[in-house]
């Protein structure tokens, strides 16, 4: 890809419809073991997106619900000019999960943020609120619920306040926004991605693999090859205390994809059930690495197994959607997607407000 012109605005919009697509193709098999799968499915396991016969879409997750409402925490923290502090940003993020839970609950943490909701007070109250899709519950992350819930007075985690021994993958999956809107700055993206993530999960192996995830998105939509994405990464994530379980998995992946011995399905097996944020990572960059060059493979491998379907999937749609943007994804399956247009919104919005669109002013 070097020496070409990147069309960004078409890569955030592949991160967060290919994370969708993930997402949705997983979302069916999910609580089904890989015989169950294959036996409702094909013999070979799921490959095809399905579509939900009353709905007439694929349906997603609260995987691509908490990635648009990440999305929209980083568009609230730009709008008061604090994106890039650490910190707010997190604050604002948190806020907009705030919105989230109340859509999935009708109960918020506590009183103290009604204010959320009122436009009055709330200028940047989320138009999101007006999806009802988005309030669907599907498939809920009890950590994720709980920790909002328990978050009163701000009390949320933090990388230096550990509120929790939350490690599933419930923070992980959500993480690509922050990637994409501080994607000049992988060391940011990958700071910021961890602070999102420690909201909720605030134990090393619950948020580390955020910022793993961030960072090769924002090394992917920079044109870097997919491999050299994951390794600068890992790289980062090298520096950061408690780091060791998400590298030792992580460098497993990125051998085992590359050692034409070891049969896919196999190695799938091999980093675990997809259920922790170290696991579902890793599998989904086992399966991008292994079928870079072929998104439908690589999203029915990271689905088909015991484990979260849908959490793996919706995070290797997400690597490899940055790497390919929308228009390389495949054409079938975006028809098939619900909120497809929200989605494109809510991405070329997040790109108008990053650096990438006032570069792009400044040289038109």
């Amino acid at each position: 890809m070097s020496g070409k012109k990147i069309d960004y605005s078409d890569k955030f919009e592949g991160a967060i419809i290919g994370s969708a697509l993930g997402d949705a193709f997983g979302y069916p098999l999910m609580n089904l073991s890989f015989e169950d799968i294959c036996a409702a499915f094909e013999k070979c396991g799921a490959r095809e997106l399905a579509v939900n016969r009353k709905a007439g879409t694929g349906l997603f997750t609260e995987a691509t619900q908490m990635t648009l409402f990440t999305a929209d925490g980083i568009l609230w923290a730009s709008n008061e000019h604090t994106a890039y502090e650490n910190s707010a940003v997190a604050n604002y993020v948190f806020y907009a999960y705030q919105e989230w839970l109340y859509m999935q609950t009708k109960t918020i943490a506590d009183r103290e943020y009604e204010w959320i909701f009122d436009k009055s007070k709330n200028p940047n109250m989320s138009s999101l609120l007006k999806s009802k899709g988005l309030g669907k519950n599907r498939r809920l992350n009890d950590t994720n619920i709980k920790a909002l819930l328990d978050a009163k007075n701000n009390n949320f985690g933090t990388l230096s306040k550990q509120v929790n021994g939350n490690t599933d993958n419930g923070a992980v999956k959500r993480v690509a926004p922050a990637g994409l809107f501080y994607g000049q700055n992988p060391d940011m993206a990958f700071r910021i991605a961890c602070d999102i993530g420690a909201i909720t999960h605030s134990h090393p192996d619950g948020y580390l693999p955020c910022g793993v995830y961030a960072a090769t998105v924002a090394g992917l939509i920079n044109g870097k090859a997919l491999d050299d994405a994951v390794n600068d990464a890992m790289a980062l994530l090298a520096a950061y205390p408690g780091n060791e379980n998400t590298y030792r998995m992580l460098q497993k992946a990125v051998d085992m994809a590359n050692d034409e011995d070891v049969e896919p399905q196999e190695g799938l097996s091999d980093l675990g059930d997809g259920f922790s944020a170290i696991s579902t990572l890793a599998i989904a960059v086992y399966s991008a690495v292994l079928h870079q060059r072929n998104f439908k493979f690589a999203i029915a491998l990271s689905a088909n197994h015991d484990g979260d379907s849908a959490a793996c999937g919706a995070i290797t749609g997400g690597i490899l959607g940055s790497w390919y943007g929308l228009k390389k994804l495949p054409r079938d399956w975006r028809k098939k997607i619900q909120y497809l247009n929200l989605m494109e919104n809510v991405s070329d919005v997040l790109f108008d407000r990053s650096e990438y669109a006032v570069e792009e002013n400044d040289r038109d």
